[in-house]
């Protein structure tokens, strides 16, 4: 009967994680939960000997160091996966109940249409090959390491104007997208104009360095939160202009199976949170983008034109560069 330690860090470790190509931040996320919290309570006992009691007093432990209820739950997860598979395994007859905590999920928090603008303004003054990153983070809602991972022939299409996810590089590893879900979103005027002014060749990554290499993890997170500062406004993440795409968009009135094509979702729950959010936090749509959805009749492209289109934008992006200026520190 191995212990736990051997049973995590052999043939678990091995068939599972590996063998299931985990995401590099799954893999990172196990690596770290167990060396801090399950090495030092299950790593000697075999795994007969882990039972409901062992598990009810590592929860009790968890509770007492004032963990938050959710990362309790992830690393309980952590905890269950590799004594589920060994009762996969017949390496032993039963797996104790983890029980996880109903954590209800917290609500996303977009930057409004002001604050938006402000932002794309304050990435323009950061140079051309960060704005055309936040712009596909705001106007694609893709993700920051799809961002980097985003190639000129295979995935930027100019002529049809769409842009298509086919990977992701997240710790220096290039991997399929999140859920392994390829999508197609339509690419806004915005967007457009943001990747055209780019001086480079049409080859390699779209976000790049001088020398055709991808941007790290290190500048990507520095440089949203020096535009954070630059436009006077909180510091947050990439991840936010991600669900600032999604929120506008349902602002607008797209349907929900459309928004969760864009978006690469695997259910259709984790798309309607936008819609929730929108319904919860109704904001008056600005005129001027309002009007450009009168003439347009597919429905799609309607959407399109008024959550991106600069010329609707246009004049909020010039009143917002004074702002930026001002609140730079």
């Amino acid at each position: 009967m191995p212990t736990f330690h051997d049973w995590f860090n052999g043939r678990f470790w091995r068939e599972w994680v590996v063998g299931r190509r985990n995401k590099p931040t799954e893999v990172k996320s196990k690596k770290i939960i167990y060396e801090c919290h399950l090495k030092g309570a299950f790593g000697d006992l075999r795994l007969d000997e882990i039972g409901a009691g062992e598990v009810a007093a590592f929860r009790a432990s968890l509770v007492e160091k004032q963990l938050s209820e959710k990362r309790i739950n992830n690393i309980l997860a952590v905890l269950s996966k590799p004594m589920r598979y060994a009762v996969d395994c017949e390496v032993i007859a039963k797996a104790p109940k983890v029980g996880l905590y109903k954590v209800e999920r917290p609500e996303i928090d977009p930057w409004d249409f002001e604050q938006y603008a402000r932002l794309l303004a304050a990435a323009r003054a950061e140079g051309p090959d960060w704005y055309a990153a936040a712009c596909l983070a705001g106007e694609a809602g893709l993700r920051s390491g799809e961002v980097k991972a985003l190639r000129w022939r295979e995935d930027v299409d100019l002529v049809a104007r769409t842009i298509t996810v086919n990977q992701q590089t997240c710790y220096g590893e290039t991997t399929t997208p999140k859920g392994r879900t390829r999508r197609t979103i339509p690419m806004t005027s915005t967007l457009e104009h943001a990747l055209r002014r780019l001086e480079v060749v049409r080859e390699g990554y779209v976000v790049r360095n001088l020398d055709g290499s991808a941007k790290t993890d290190g500048q990507s997170n520095a440089v949203i939160l020096r535009i954070c500062r630059r436009a006077a406004l909180p510091e947050k993440r990439w991840h936010t202009l991600r669900h600032t795409f999604g929120t506008h968009a349902a602002l607008f009135g797209v349907n929900p199976w459309r928004l969760q094509s864009w978006m690469g979702h695997k259910r259709i729950d984790e798309t309607m949170i936008y819609v929730h959010v929108a319904e919860h936090h109704r904001r008056e749509i600005p005129k001027a983008i309002a009007a450009l959805a009168a003439s347009e009749q597919d429905p799609d492209r309607r959407i399109v034109r008024m959550r991106w289109a600069p010329m609707a934008r246009c004049s909020r992006l010039a009143a917002a560069s004074s702002i930026v200026s001002v609140g730079w520190r």
